[in-house]
């Protein structure tokens, strides 16, 4: 049976907000709840702060949510320069996820340049550097009894490269880990698709099977290449991965979800600003109909 989850947000990295927000959840009565990691200071220096990690565990376990756990958003497994460093980060997200009982763990696919990407054995090296590590962490995520959920991205400038959720899910099938699933960020999968004249729906159809968490939220495709004074400017042009209840963008949701085939288990999960509060219930109804296709 398919799940219906919010993603906490704490900018302020301040875990004392974490509370309000999972009381809020509750009276929503949302079945889970993703923690960005990514915004407190539990990892200090690429090891977990034991005191921090006490501190947000007396939190979550007051409420029965199941937990997920979304990791440092830099980790880039296809970035030479600092591998090591975002293996280790990476090693400490699967530290917490598993001391906090988090089912599922969300880290990004690597990226890389336009430059790395065009010269084939090069990027071949990269991929294959970063399928080895997913390999050898995937028994460290067993361990733990957590699963990497590994998240689709999108080119962040015309300079980058990043693959699509097809060829992602090709390297995930190869590696065969029941610890290694994948996160179908349909948002990031539009912009993608899109920017490379990609098929869109033939493309997450390819992910959907191995997708046992999908992130929830509208936009319109457009890669951001024109930079906005803020991020309401960026809305208000429909540039960029601009988190917005379904059916704000041009997202075919229905079509989306008539067309894939996901896990039974699939947690469908909103990443909403806090501004969206007022559409929280909206998008929880769209969600529930949504998931009983499938």
């Amino acid at each position: 049976m398919s799940k219906i989850g919010f993603s906490a947000s704490l900018p302020s990295g301040n875990l004392d907000m974490l509370e309000d927000q999972l009381k809020k959840f509750k009276e929503l009565k949302v079945d889970s709840v993703e923690l960005p990691i990514y915004e407190i200071d539990i990892i200090v220096g690429k090891k977990v702060l034991s005191s921090e990690i006490k501190k947000l565990h007396s939190i979550t376990k007051k409420y029965d949510f199941d937990y997920t756990v979304h990791g440092e958003l830099t980790v880039n497994l296809m970035d030479e320069k600092y591998f090591n460093d975002h293996k280790d980060v990476l090693k400490a997200d699967i530290e917490v996820s598993g001391e906090i009982g988090a089912t599922h763990l969300i880290t990004h696919f690597g990226y890389t340049s336009k430059n790395n990407f065009e010269k084939k054995s090069k990027y071949e090296d990269l991929l294959k550097k970063q399928n080895d590590c997913y390999e050898e962490l995937s028994t460290f995520a067993e361990r733990n009894n957590v699963t990497l959920a590994i998240e689709c991205l999108y080119p962040f400038d015309d300079n980058s490269y990043a693959p699509l959720p097809g060829e992602i899910t090709n390297h995930l099938n190869r590696i065969n880990h029941p610890n290694i699933k994948a996160c179908l960020d349909i948002s990031h999968a539009y912009i993608n698709c899109t920017y490379r004249n990609a098929h869109f729906i033939n493309e997450i159809k390819e992910m959907a099977p191995l997708s046992e968490h999908i992130h929830m939220h509208d936009s319109f495709g457009i890669l951001q290449e024109l930079q906005t004074y803020n991020e309401s400017e960026a809305v208000s042009y429909g540039f960029g991965d601009i988190h917005l209840p379904l059916g704000w963008g041009s997202i075919p949701f229905d079509k989306i979800f008539d067309e894939i085939r996901l896990p039974k288990n699939t947690n469908l999960n909103f990443e909403l600003y806090p501004k969206h509060h007022a559409y929280f219930e909206e998008s929880i109804k769209i969600a529930r109909k949504l998931s009983q296709k499938i």
